[in-house]
């Protein structure tokens, strides 16, 4: 089994910039994380590990109105306040796979559960306007 180690982030001018192994969404919805926003084509690509040390357990949205250099910013170019992920990794329980969740209404996580995930991240776009955008994932 793999758990997930790093995402790294990429950036593009245009839609034919995404990166093959970047991360699905759930419904084939659009994986730029910027879109509708202007400013940089954005995208997620996971990064895999095959055993659960130093493995991410739980991932944050940090929504901040000043740069931070020590991460890389999800909003870059689209103006307004930084959007950053910190990756956890104190929790006993790892994650193994790992989607985007685009909807046009906030979701709880109830919806999440339907979906078949075991935990969300907030809303990336939160703020902003637009869809509701979360990183969604499974445990093992």
């Amino acid at each position: 089994m793999s758990y997930l180690r790093d995402i790294s982030i990429s950036y593009g001018d245009n839609p034919s910039s995404e990166p093959s192994d970047g991360i699905h969404t759930v419904d084939a919805n659009n994986a730029d994380i910027n879109s509708g926003f202007g400013g940089k084509y954005v995208w997620l690509s996971p990064k895999w590990q095959s055993n659960t040390s130093d493995a991410v357990s739980n991932i944050r949205i940090i929504i901040q109105d000043n740069a931070d250099g020590n991460y890389s910013d999800l909003a870059k170019g689209a103006g307004g306040d930084y959007r950053y992920l910190r990756l956890e990794r104190d929790g006993s329980r790892k994650i193994k796979r790992i989607q985007l969740l685009r909807r046009k209404d906030e979701v709880d996580f109830g919806t999440v559960q339907a979906l078949g995930f075991d935990g969300y991240s907030s809303d990336i776009n939160k703020g902003r306007g637009g869809d509701y955008l979360y990183l969604v994932w499974n445990l093992s």
